[in-house]
Order: structure tokens, then C-alpha cells, then sequence
């Protein structure tokens, strides 16, 4: 039996709410275990509840889900946050995932693609939804930013292969695989990666990635 991924709903619309909840429970490998409504809410669930992965909306009366995630990384590392959102402004992507998420999802994406969603976010990856991609992150390559010139010390040719996929979404397992080499190796690389860029998580790598054109 599959590994049921354990969610948390954070959204004020409770329509909404409802409908994520019936489609989800019908998924096999996913566990909804609450939902609230607001951040503050949320971080009081949070500490009587183990949680993997929530559900964050970002405009929310009291606490938006940007604090609520920044909060929610501080208190539980471990605990993956998806914004699942009506904003699609670069800004509020930047933003979400500056402030520890790890994927950005608009609400009216396919059912099935937020399940790849969270699926992906759960396992370590990045996840940036196909609207998202396509409406946003898109038109920042005609910035054609140079990579490494800037940095004290250049990525290797290697560090970059590495870094793209970090910037897929990929997990170390995922990218020992496309890349033929050991996990371990995976993982020196990406430490080398975040000591050189000076970030201190992956999804700030893939963000590099991003900006600089690099996908």
C-alpha cells in the first residue's frame, strides 16, 4: 500500500475548501487531515498535528499564507507548503517561494495536476504549475542574465547540469538517475551549489535557475 501523504487545507473560502477536500479524499495515497481557515488557525493545528504537506492559499484575513509559510518553515522544517492560488503576478510567485514553499499552483488548474503537485512537492521537488510556467516564468529568459561571472566562485559545467534540474522539480534520486551518477554525489553537488550562490535551501537554487535563465 502506497505512503499516504498527510494535507492540510489553508484557504478562507470554505466552498472552496469543500471542493479540494471531495476530490482529494477520493485519492488512495492522500490523507486530508484538516482545514482551516486562516494562518493563525493554521500554525494552532499545526502544533497538536503532524503534518507533510499543506495547502496555502495567499490572501487570507489576519495572517496572509506568505507569513503563514515563512512561520510554518521556521517552526516545522520538514512540512512542505503548495500555494494553491488565483495570483499569477511573478511578484507573488517570487515571493511564495522566497518565503519557504516549495510549488505554485492556480486554482483552476486540472484536478489532476494538483495531485502531480503535491506528489512532487512531498517527495523534495519543486513544482511551478503548467499555467504558471507558461504565463509567467516564461517572458523572465528574455532577461538573458549571464551565470557565473557574478559569482565569487563559478559553478562548474557539472553544478550546472545539476542545478537545471533542481530546477525541474527534481529530487536527488531523480536526478542521480537522469544524470547517470551516485546519490551521494547529487548531494555534494547541490551543497556546492547553495554554498556558491549563498542560498540556503533548493527552491532558492531553482529560483536562480529561473532568473538567470537557466531552464
Amino acid at each position: 500500500m502506497s505512503v499516504e501523504i498527510r494535507l492540510l487545507i489553508v484557504d478562507d473560502h470554505p466552498l472552496f475548501r469543500q471542493g479540494v477536500r471531495f476530490y482529494l479524499e477520493s485519492i488512495p495515497e492522500l490523507e486530508l487531515i484538516g482545514e482551516v481557515e486562516n494562518g493563525k488557525v493554521a500554525l494552532s493545528f499545526l502544533a497538536e498535528h503532524s503534518v507533510d504537506l499543506i495547502l496555502m492559499d495567499l490572501q487570507m484575513p489576519g495572517m496572509d499564507g506568505v507569513e503563514t509559510t515563512k512561520r510554518i518553515k521556521e517552526a516545522w522544517p520538514e512540512t512542505k507548503v503548495l500555494v494553491l492560488t488565483s495570483f499569477n503576478s511573478w511578484d507573488q510567485v517570487y515571493t511564495a517561494l522566497k518565503s519557504g514553499a516549495s510549488g505554485y499552483i492556480l486554482k483552476d488548474a486540472p484536478p489532476e495536476e494538483l495531485v502531480a503537485a503535491i506528489k512532487a512537492v512531498a517527495n523534495g521537488g519543486l513544482y511551478l504549475g503548467t499555467q504558471v510556467a507558461n504565463e509567467i516564468l516564461s517572458p523572465i529568459g528574455s532577461e538573458k542574465e549571464t551565470v557565473g561571472n557574478k559569482l565569487p566562485e563559478p559553478l562548474t559545467n557539472r553544478e550546472l547540469e545539476v542545478l537545471r534540474q533542481i530546477g525541474r522539480g527534481l529530487g536527488n534520486r531523480a536526478i542521480a538517475s537522469e544524470l547517470v551518477l551516485s546519490e551521494k554525489t547529487v548531494k555534494t553537488h547541490v551543497a556546492n551549489i547553495l554554498q556558491k550562490l549563498q542560498v540556503t535551501n533548493r527552491t532558492q537554487a531553482a529560483l536562480y535557475a529561473i532568473r538567470h535563465n537557466l531552464m
